[in-house]
Parts: structure tokens; sequence; C-alpha cells
């Protein structure tokens, strides 16, 4: 009966984010269309920023309670959700996608640099102030050069416009806060209920972390996906994809900083390393040959990800002694 009712828990936190992240992403798509802010930099700062509230929530929590071992499995586990599922189901569900030109080739692997950098850190057993300070400094530096890159559109859809002008300024930024309130306290219980069932399961809170939780902290990200397939816009989803997938390095160094060396379970981590290094060489391989993901492209990309989950419930079963 208790599992049953921390089952009910976990989903119920994990609703509550699905309902307010998607409150909070439509407020402030709102708000930039008001303002007339579209285009790749606004999508990989601003909306990547907000999808990433979820994992930024997890790791503050998990930082109150002791166990920023949580964080570090979300962070690793949710780049690679963001990057080889969300991003390849995008391109097999939307007829393929086709990649943002305000990035160049160069940037391009410089992101994906970035985002493969916090599991290459964990996949020694543990996380110092250090590997957080670079973690700090190779997101800053890519921050810094796709700032000199920016390309702003400063023209405006009128009927987006006209829905801005139609929801009061004020009201949006209502929703925003009550939505950021409601996603960090889900958090705070989804930190818990992975804790439980690491200890049900007898295996570290990070494992459960990677495996269980990046998947429920990427829900809008997901709702994004859903969002710009039915729109049929799977294009414009893209840099809030790298946006938010770099924003984990981002927390990672904050976390490791604010937390100093603790420890990880270095097997989970160095099969997620392996299979983030390969996925994402293959994504930027994909990216520079065509400019785009096809179809086929992103179902060779979901099998990577499907491997990682399969040596991953291995993984789970050596370490619980089963």
């Amino acid at each position: 009966m208790a599992i049953f009712v921390q089952i009910i828990i976990f989903c119920a936190s994990v609703a509550i984010v699905w309902f307010f992240a998607g409150m909070l992403i439509e407020s402030v798509n709102r708000i930039a269309q008001r303002y007339c802010k579209t285009g790749f930099f606004t999508a990989f700062f601003i909306l990547g920023a907000l999808t990433s509230i979820s994992e930024f929530s997890v790791a503050l929590n998990s930082t109150l309670v002791s166990v920023p071992a949580v964080s570090v499995g979300n962070l690793t586990g949710a780049s690679l959700v963001v990057m080889l599922f969300i991003v390849p189901l995008l391109a097999v569900a939307g007829k393929g996608i086709a990649l943002n030109s305000a990035v160049s080739h160069r940037g391009l692997f410089a992101i994906l640099a970035v985002i493969a950098l916090p599991v290459l850190l964990a996949s020694d057993g543990d996380v110092t102030r250090s590997e957080g300070l670079l973690s700090l400094l190779a997101y800053g530096a890519v921050a810094f050069a796709l700032y000199r890159r920016r390309r702003a559109i400063n023209s405006c859809d009128p009927e987006a416009l006209s829905l801005s002008t139609a929801k009061p300024l004020m009201a949006d930024f209502g929703r925003i806060i009550l939505g950021a309130i409601a996603i960090f306290a889900a958090a705070h219980f989804l930190v818990e209920e992975a804790v439980f069932f690491a200890g049900v399961l007898e295996i570290p809170v990070s494992i459960v972390a990677l495996l269980l939780l990046s998947i429920g902290t990427n829900i809008p990200e997901i709702v994004i996906a859903f969002r710009a397939v039915l729109s049929g816009r799977s294009d414009i989803a893209f840099g809030d994809y790298l946006g938010s997938a770099a924003m984990n390095t981002l927390i990672f160094a904050f976390l490791a900083l604010l937390n100093g060396k603790f420890l990880l379970e270095s097997r989970g981590f160095l099969v997620t390393a392996v299979v983030t290094v390969l996925g994402l060489g293959f994504l930027y391989v994909f990216a520079r040959t065509k400019a785009a993901l096809s179809r086929g492209e992103g179902a060779a990309l979901l099998l990577f990800y499907a491997a990682f989950l399969v040596l991953q419930i291995v993984n789970v079963f050596l370490l619980s002694g089963r």
C-alpha cells in the first residue's frame, strides 16, 4: 500500500509539472510575441531556460536535502532524453527537422560539447567544485559566442500579436510566477520519491534519477514537441532543445559549486557517457551533412536511446543483486 501511495504522489507531481509548465510556456510565448522577440537566440536562452525550471527545482531541492547525486542523475539523463529521444522523436513524427541556420556548424559542435560535459565529468564517480567551475566557463563561452552571433527577428505575426494584446501583460507575469512556484513544489516531491524508490530497489538514487526522474522533468520539452508537430513547425523547437540541454550544464555547474565534492555510482554514468558521446556525435554529423534531421536519422538516434535504456536496466538489476 505504501508503494502505491508513493507512485500516486510521483504521478501527481509529474502531472503538476505538465500542467503548469504548459501554462508557463504559453505565457512566455505571448510576452515574446508582444515584444516581437523570436528566433533561435530567444528560443535558446529564454525558452531553453524556462523549460529547464524543473531541473533547476530538482537541483535546489536535492541540495536542500543533501542528496545532490539525485540532481546529477536527473541533469545528465535529462540532456540525453532531450537530444536522443525528444529531438529524434520530433524528426520521426514531424517528417524531419530543418536545423536552424542561426547557429554555425562550429557553434553546434561547441553546444553539443557543452551538453556532453556533465556526464563526462561524472563518469569517474565524483563531482568537484573545479568541475563545476569548468562547466560554468564552458557554458559562458558558448553563451557569449551565441550572443555575438544573435539574429533577432523584429517582425511579428499579426494574429499572434493580437493574441498577446488580448492577454494583459501582468496576467502573464502572474501565471509565470504561479507556474514557477508550483513546479518548484512538485520538484520537492519528485526528489523525495526518487530517494524512496532507490531505497526500495536498493540502487543508488542517481540511477533512479537518471532513468525515471529525467523523463518527468522533461515534460515541458515533450509538450513543445507535441505542439510543434501539431502546428507543422517542428523546426522552431530545435533552438529550445539545444538551450534546454545546455542549461542543464549550467545547473550542473552551480550544483557542484554549492555542494562541493560528492560521490556517484560511476558504472551508470560511464555507460551514459559512452551513449551520449556517440549519439551526439551522430547528431552533429547528420546536422553538418544535410542541415536537417530526416526521419531515418531520427530513428537511428532513437536506437541509441533504446540501447541506453537496455544497458541501464541491466545495470539496475546488477546493482540490486537480482
